[in-house]
């Protein structure tokens, strides 16, 4: 069984970083992009970067279309870029083969709404009968 992460949608979002009353960026929303990170903390993938997100943009899909290889939970990472160093928008943990739960792949492809907070994302991940 392979599992496919397709889609990563930013649905809710903090436009602060909630320890100060600023916003992430000076003169911008965010630039967002997110990190995969399987069990053993090995980064799987870097999306691209959607530049200066505003409240009237979301959701926004962020570019996905990797396979997760493990079993187990697996870590994502949502960011917002800048010029000296990234900060961490939020986090959400999720395994795979938990949420299959044991049912047949018969319906091949499922939506998680994952939540941390003021962060929301929606993945898709797609389940095929071939092995990588």
């Amino acid at each position: 069984m392979r599992v496919t992460l397709t889609q990563v949608e930013v649905q809710v979002v903090p436009f602060s970083p909630g320890d100060r009353d600023g916003r992430w960026d000076l003169f911008s929303g965010p630039d967002l992009y997110y990190e995969v990170y399987d069990p053993d903390g090995t980064c799987l993938y870097t999306s691209a970067v959607a530049d200066d997100v505003g409240p009237r943009d979301l959701p926004v899909t962020l570019d996905a279309e990797f396979a997760l290889r493990e079993a187990g939970w697996h870590v994502l990472r949502l960011l917002d870029a800048d010029l000296i160093e990234d900060e961490v928008v939020g986090c959400v943990e999720f395994a795979p083969d938990r949420i299959l739960d044991g049912r047949p792949a018969s319906a091949p492809a499922r939506t998680v709404r994952l939540s941390d907070g003021d962060l929301t994302l929606q993945l898709l991940l797609k389940w095929t009968d071939d092995e990588l």
